[in-house]
């Protein structure tokens, strides 16, 4: 009876033992697993729809706006047809219209074009003074660790100038590419008033599938005027940079996307 005792608490203790072990396991490993989707979130670098089919008339996409908040908190691009420029910064969009008025748009509206990222800082430094954009784009290029990756940026101040460029809504079927539009495109100023540029950098191996260099879009902070930065004025501004090493590609599934020829070349300007 003794032994039978003894043997029955020996069990327990094992199946205890055991129980401990498998518990320790799975809280390790869902540590990891919350660990690896905060890496992956601060990582990535979304990216729907190839630069080379946006230049081919390729105007229309699948995604919508809602699908694009779960890329990212902060993102650039375009909405279906041109219908305006389209800007996300901490997890809310913007749709910037061809007249100027400035929108948040509803989550069905679907987007031809995006960049996205969760945004999670990672370095940042001051300007006092950026004359122009050129002055902008040295001062990061001194500041950023290499150029060999894929960055996105924040960069809040006052701006005593602004230039954005907006786009013209487009009705099928397409009759121009970028390579005409966006020197013809609608442009859009302001003075003295404050706001933040988001945009991200692609390293120049990046070729046609997305913008080299520089990108930036911009929204005021009193979230009335906003679009693709072009030339601005600025002085106090704080610059956050996230570095990101992955890159999540998705190209989209539509007729348009399986019969475009990529025929023209176009890029911005290259810094």
């Amino acid at each position: 009876m003794k032994n039978i005792i003894i043997n029955t608490f020996v069990l327990m203790l094992i199946v205890s033992a055991s129980a401990c072990v498998n518990k320790e396991k799975n809280t390790k490993s869902e540590n990891k697993e919350d660990i690896n989707i905060t890496q992956n979130h601060s990582d990535v670098f979304y990216h729907y729809s190839i630069w080379w089919a946006f230049v081919n008339k390729v105007f229309e996409g699948d995604i919508t706006a809602g699908e694009l908040k779960t890329k990212g908190d902060m993102a650039l691009g375009s909405y279906n047809l041109l219908d305006g420029e389209l800007i996300m910064l901490d997890g809310k969009l913007y749709q910037a219209k061809e007249d100027g008025e400035v929108l948040e748009p509803n989550d069905s509206l679907k987007v031809v074009y995006a960049n996205a990222a969760f945004f999670d800082v990672d370095g940042s430094f001051k300007i006092q003074k950026a004359e122009n954009y050129d002055t902008l784009r040295a001062r990061i290029n001194e500041q950023l660790p290499s150029k060999n990756f894929f960055y996105g940026f924040k960069i809040k101040g006052h701006f005593k100038y602004m230039k954005c460029g907006g786009l013209n809504k487009q009705t099928p079927p397409f009759q121009e590419g970028l390579d005409v539009l966006i020197p013809n495109r609608p442009i859009f100023e302001r003075e003295n008033f404050s706001g933040t540029m988001v945009g991200f950098y692609c390293p120049e191996f990046i070729g046609n599938i997305n913008v080299a260099g520089f990108h930036f879009h911009f929204v005021s902070e009193d979230e009335t005027f906003a679009g693709h930065v072009m030339e601005f004025e600025a002085e106090n501004l704080t610059v956050e940079y996230d570095k990101m090493h992955e890159y999540q590609f998705v190209l989209p599934q539509t007729e348009a996307y399986d019969n475009v020829g990529f025929d023209k070349e176009f890029q911005y300007k290259k810094k």
